[in-house]
């Protein structure tokens, strides 16, 4: 039976002593077993977060249950283990659903519902979820999405969640105090929506892998992410026929942006 083969190309011009290009090498590499290798491991994790969700669904009510009806009973001590569990069961939770959706993502499963949609609409949706997060750190707000932007064709459950993701990254790495701000621009056949941040900013090292799975940039003393929010947010991005890019400073904050096609 025929197989697919997948190569990895580079190409090298070949110039002249006066600098002029006479023609190039074009290098192929097998990367047909590494390919085989990614797909397999995409399926085990798929298989694996599928049977951790329902014993984590159970131990999640199991813990919610004790707060709510034993917690009068226990020690200082002992509900304080108990929060912290439920706190340690909610992010294995949101790690198995990340997990899940990018393995749907890879293996082209995840069903998108395309609509058309008023850009200033999908950022709405996104500030009702992330508003009480900024408020709670006392972060401003600048909103600059016109409200003649053209229409986007979009699933908007989807390009919400990649702004949610977004705005909650950045809440998380901006100062109390600080600012956020979201902008929109029409550009050719399509729509730029940028979330911008005055936090720290993401190092120089990490910038070129930042949309890569499991990549983090944690703050002293926090716990940090899965590291799987960005790497999805660029594949639903990519399913929309848009790019999604990073421009960060160090020390001078992020700007996340992504592009969407317009209604046409």
């Amino acid at each position: 039976m025929q197989r697919d083969q997948h190569y990895q190309f580079s190409i090298v011009p070949m110039r002249s002593s006066s600098n002029a290009i006479q023609g190039v090498v074009i290098m192929l590499r097998d990367i047909t077993r590494l390919r085989e290798l990614d797909r397999l491991k995409s399926e085990f994790v798929m298989t694996a977060s599928h049977e951790l969700r329902t014993p984590l669904n159970t131990v999640s009510m199991n813990v919610d249950l004790l707060i709510e009806s034993a917690a009068a009973k226990l020690t200082d001590g002992e509900r304080e283990l108990l929060a912290a569990c439920h706190e340690d069961v909610q992010r294995l939770r949101a790690l198995v659903n990340d997990l899940l959706d990018l393995s749907k993502i890879e293996a082209g499963k995840m069903d998108l519902a395309f609509e058309q949609v008023d850009p200033g609409f999908l950022v709405d949706q996104a500030l009702a979820v992330t508003k009480p997060q900024m408020d709670a750190k006392n972060i401003g707000l600048t909103v600059e999405v016109p409200e003649d932007l053209p229409p986007v064709k979009v699933d908007a459950n989807k390009i919400v969640w990649v702004l949610v993701n977004l705005l909650a990254n950045a809440v998380r790495h901006t100062p109390e105090n600080g600012h956020i701000r979201i902008k929109g621009e029409g550009i050719g056949s399509q729509v730029h929506l940028a979330v911008a941040d005055d936090g720290e900013g993401v190092p120089y090292e990490v910038q070129s892998r930042i949309f890569d799975k499991f990549v983090q940039v944690k703050q002293d003393g926090s716990a940090g992410s899965s590291g799987l929010g960005l790497a999805i947010c660029r594949e639903v991005v990519r399913d929309h026929r848009g790019t999604i890019w990073l421009d960060s400073v160090p020390g001078q904050g992020s700007t996340f942006t992504f592009t969407i096609p317009t209604v046409g």
